[in-house]
């Protein structure tokens, strides 16, 4: 193995002909004064980079490999590569940092946040999601057993890990979305714990880690009613029981069941467990729902217990909307055909905001349009909460915006097709009828296209869910609706 102090010199001179010749081609196309500046540039950044070898280097020969001297030379180094747009140089750099705080400072020691950070965002950014997992559940180790965090800081640290299992979810393999969902919902837990800890129990500080800690219980419902593997696995890991011995033998959680293998455990029908385990985690999200509504009833904000009335609303109608429907069908058949016991919370929530005196016009802003569930964080007023929709009324068409599934669980979008490293965008036309489900669904535009993605984008707006545009206390259908969408392409 190379030595680290040999490594970084051909890191470096590697670094210095690709700047070097950078500067050449540059120079082909550019204006003699700007050829002048690129090459002030380029020499100027190897420059520095010799300067943090040099002092690297002397530091290194007298104090050796991993001596707390290092880590300000070696930011600084690893900082310019980045910055040059040379990664692949900078993660031993990165490493070696990381072997300082653990010698120096401990396995566990917050002061490698920032170095942890940084490649988290490197080795996405190449597609190396395997390790983007590795690190991430060494960050979780951290932040779980650090107990000299301030509050504030603990809590910013956990909702970046947790927005960085939700991307992980969009391009890790299928076998670990079980994984990423149970750690997020660990993750909104313990932000949750720590809230109530610093703000008490009575505050409406903590209405954005309830309404996080919610999401994750729908998620993790969601993926086990609409997915196969994932649900599996879910089930075994929420239930307690993974690993449990099957007739002698452990049953590994990646791979598949047979039904009398899920019955023989959970001692029920598959159809059954699955239910159950669906039903419970979504409990548990209108449950974190209404103590934020609870919050704000005590401090008597109207207007923010009816948008927590409305939350409460779109839980109910995704629990209702998402359950399978018996027989055989050509195409999805989940749900009802009305929207059932979620009216009942939208009609008091809109109760409420008359209660608060809300402005007509911002009412209409807020229930004109669909909404697309589940909404992605809780807000206190209407002119925060009113959905993107822009109407038209020649020729009419709601327009929703842009909506981007590379950074949002969608449960059951893969079953059809394996995700690649590329991305789609699609514009998607449809109707949404009045129990939220789409309708009447075409495909505008798509790019890249082809078959595979085209099957993608359908399996999309099968699974698609709405919060139905609410008119004199009812739901209403809603024709003309658009929504481009961004999500991982599709396998050829």
């Amino acid at each position: 193995m190379l030595n680290p102090s040999l490594m970084r010199c051909s890191l470096l001179a590697l670094v210095l002909t690709w700047a070097n010749n950078g500067s050449l081609l540059a120079q082909q196309d550019s204006s003699p004064l700007q050829n002048g500046a690129d090459t002030q540039r380029s020499i100027d950044h190897a420059n520095t980079l010799a300067e943090y070898q040099r002092t690297i280097d002397q530091l290194q020969s007298e104090f050796g490999p991993y001596d707390q001297r290092l880590i300000e030379p070696l930011s600084g180094m690893s900082q310019a590569l980045i910055e040059a747009g040379n990664h692949e140089a900078a993660l031993p750099l990165l490493d070696q940092q990381l072997q300082i705080h653990r010698i120096g400072n401990g396995l566990y020691s917050t002061a490698q946040i920032p170095v942890i950070e940084t490649l988290l965002r490197l080795r996405s950014a190449a597609g190396q999601w395997d390790n983007v997992t590795d690190t991430l559940q060494y960050l979780s180790w951290v932040y779980e057993r650090d107990e000299t965090l301030p509050p504030p800081e603990q809590l910013k640290g956990l909702k970046q890990l947790g927005d960085w299992h939700m991307r992980a979810l969009g391009h890790d393999r299928r076998d670990r979305e079980a994984f990423h969902l149970t750690q997020l919902s660990k993750m909104e837990e313990r932000a949750t714990a720590i809230a109530e800890s610093h703000y008490g129990a009575d505050s409406v500080e903590l209405a954005p880690y309830l309404y996080d800690e919610s999401l994750a219980a729908a998620y993790i419902g969601l993926a086990i009613m609409m997915t196969s593997e994932t649900s599996q696995d879910l089930m075994l890991l929420t239930e307690g029981i993974r690993n449990r011995p099957l007739s002698g033998n452990t049953v590994p959680v990646a791979r598949d069941l047979t039904q009398v293998e899920i019955e023989s455990l959970y001692g029920s029908r598959a159809s059954t467990v699955i239910e159950r385990s669906f039903k419970n985690n979504m409990a548990t999200s209108l449950h974190k729902l209404k103590q934020i509504r609870e919050l704000y009833a005590a401090s008597g904000n109207l207007e923010a217990e009816g948008l927590a009335l409305l939350a409460m609303g779109d839980a109910t109608l995704m629990k209702q909307q998402y359950e399978n429907q018996p027989g055989r069908f050509a195409g999805v058949r989940r749900g009802s055909s009305a929207p059932g016991p979620a009216l009942e919370y939208y009609r008091e929530a809109l109760a409420l905001f008359e209660a608060a005196g809300v402005a007509p016009e911002l009412l209409e802003a807020l229930t004109r349009c669909p909404v697309l569930l589940p909404v992605t964080a809780f807000h206190e007023t209407l002119e925060e909460a009113k959905p993107d929709c822009r109407y038209q009324a020649e020729p009419p068409l709601y327009d929703l915006g842009d909506y981007d599934v590379m950074a949002t669980l969608m449960p059951g979008l893969d079953e059809s097709s394996q995700p690649s490293d590329g991305q789609m965008e699609a514009l998607l036309h449809f109707a949404v009828r009045s129990n939220g489900q789409v309708s009447s669904a075409e495909i505008a535009q798509i790019e890249p296209d082809n078959t595979a993605n085209r099957v993608r984008a359908r399996k999309l707006m099968d699974i698609m869910q709405f919060r139905p545009a609410l008119s004199d206390g009812t739901t209403s259908r809603t024709e003309n609706v658009q929504l481009r969408v961004r999500m991982p392409a599709a396998q050829q």
